[in-house]
């Protein structure tokens, strides 16, 4: 290996040959001496600033990369080759206490997509498409985990029209490092880590659905769902929702179960399709009622107890804020007559209970929901705590904005005959509240509008709003604010 940007003369050759021909037969040798070669070559290699996908110096790589490209037939991974020879297997197994670990390793993947010299990237690429080295192995799905980033979107991945939290393709078609993961037949390996999510669409990607029991199961699930959120080819998309519709442990059913009751739409689908049901009997009957599986809702909750028998739950990691949110806006929409009553009265029986405190909690944190929505002047929301006389425990801070909202005009006249009250509470309040709503039903009920003037404060006040242009005289004028 010739150093490079020099033109050795004649002499300068037959030296660069006769240490050639002696690395090669310490090569050849083993042992120690070969072990002395490959750190040579390595260090070489990591000195380079190899571990960069820029490669600052590519003309102190391309000689060693070239070597240890080179054919060995001792080495016991694909391709036979020196680098694959004496590469330690894991970055856990270094050579002599040498080997710096997987973010060199990693430099290799980077090289066989970012490196200059064109041959030398394709003869990287070739030999991650079919390699077996498990250092090399580790080093792929390392580069695959960076690219799954479901919160994040990424521009020009997916086609036109269509966005993606995955990158690992190039306007819907796959990049180059795609190819390099699909071509190679010893990927995807069972993962290491149960909990290793993202390495579950690898599996997905290259159809090896038989891996994807090996992920801990609600994880999965969930995963499943985010997928289908994000664009992924058609037959992805065909494969997730398959494995929703067979997981075989029960935390990946519960995990479905929760995301259906949370009202996402894949969950439901997979849920009624495979005929999931709750872990919890006492769920059964929320469960089938918010996924709109009305003949065994009807089994399930024959006196129209939903709420009630929701409130009674033990362990249920949904909000009961959550549940009134899903409760009303399933009213919202074309129920059967005999299901929405049901429903409606269950919303107006979560009166508080006498000898079950923690089930009166719940229920109390279900009338909050409710009268929540109510300020919000929904009509299913206003209509229960109307019929059901649920009362903020808040006193008057709360009381008469409800009063108000809500139409109650005798029990608000008796509470606050000439109006200031409500102004009051209003104008310290009225972060709380929206003036729209309060012109609503004054309009409608031909009263005065309760919400008290916006305050304005003196001109010159140093208090007042400052403008753009105030700060900037001020700072001009050497003055400070």
């Amino acid at each position: 290996m010739a150093h490079p940007g020099t033109r050795p003369g004649r002499a300068g050759n037959e030296r660069d040959s006769r240490a050639r021909e002696r690395i090669d037969r310490w090569w050849a040798a083993g042992g120690a001496h070969r072990d002395e070669v490959w750190r040579g070559a390595w260090f070489l290699l990591t000195e380079a600033s190899f571990r960069f996908g820029n490669h600052e110096r590519p003309e102190r790589v391309v000689p060693v990369l070239e070597f240890l490209l080179e054919a060995d037939p001792t080495s016991p991974y694909r391709p036979q080759v020196r680098l694959t020879a004496c590469l330690p297997q894991t970055a856990a197994d270094p050579p002599n206490g040498l080997y710096m670990g997987d973010p060199h390793v990693q430099g290799l993947v980077k090289a066989a997509l970012l490196f200059p010299d064109l041959a030398l990237r394709q003869r990287l690429a070739d030999l991650l498409s079919v390699t077996d080295q498990p250092g090399l192995l580790d080093a792929l799905e390392t580069e695959f985990r960076t690219r799954v980033r479901l919160r994040t979107t990424f521009i020009g991945a997916a086609p036109p029209g269509h966005e993606t939290g995955c990158c690992l393709w190039r306007g819907g078609e796959p990049d180059s490092f795609l190819k390099i993961v699909c071509a190679n037949p010893n990927l995807p390996r069972p993962p290491a880590q149960p909990g290793d999510i993202d390495l579950s669409l690898l599996a997905l990607l290259k159809d090896r659905t038989d891996l994807l029991p090996a992920f801990e199961q609600g994880a999965l699930a969930v995963r499943l769902q985010e997928y289908l959120d994000t664009w992924l080819p058609a037959p992805v998309h065909d494969r997730c929702r398959r494995a929703l519709r067979d997981l075989p442990a029960r935390e990946g059913v519960t995990a479905v179960c929760q995301q259906a009751m949370l009202g996402d739409a894949e969950a439901i689908a997979a849920a009624r399709d495979a005929g999931y049901r709750p872990a919890s009997p006492a769920w059964t009957p929320i469960f089938l009622l918010l996924t709109r599986q009305f003949s065994a809702y009807r089994e399930a909750d024959p006196n129209g107890r939903v709420l009630q028998l929701t409130c009674s739950i033990d362990g249920l990691r949904i909000e009961k804020r959550v549940i009134i949110d899903r409760i009303l806006a399933l009213l919202d929409t074309d129920l059967p007559d005999d299901v929405a009553a049901a429903v409606r009265r269950s919303l107006r029986d979560l009166g508080p209970l006498s000898d079950s405190p923690v089930e009166d909690l719940e229920r109390s944190n279900m009338r909050r929901a409710l009268l929540a929505h109510a300020i919000k002047l929904e009509p299913e929301a206003v209509a229960a705590v109307v019929d059901a006389g649920y009362l903020p425990k808040d006193g008057d801070r709360e009381l008469l904005p409800l009063l108000f909202l809500t139409e109650q005009f005798k029990r608000y006249a008796r509470e606050d005959p000439n109006g200031t009250r409500l102004r009051a509470v209003l104008a310290e309040n009225r972060y709380l509240y929206e003036h729209e709503h309060f012109r609503t039903v004054a309009e409608r009920a031909d009263r005065p509008d309760p919400w008290p003037p916006e305050e304005r404060s003196p001109s010159g006040d140093r208090t007042s709003t400052v403008h753009v242009s105030t700060w900037l005289s001020s700072f001009d004028a050497g003055g400070h604010f």
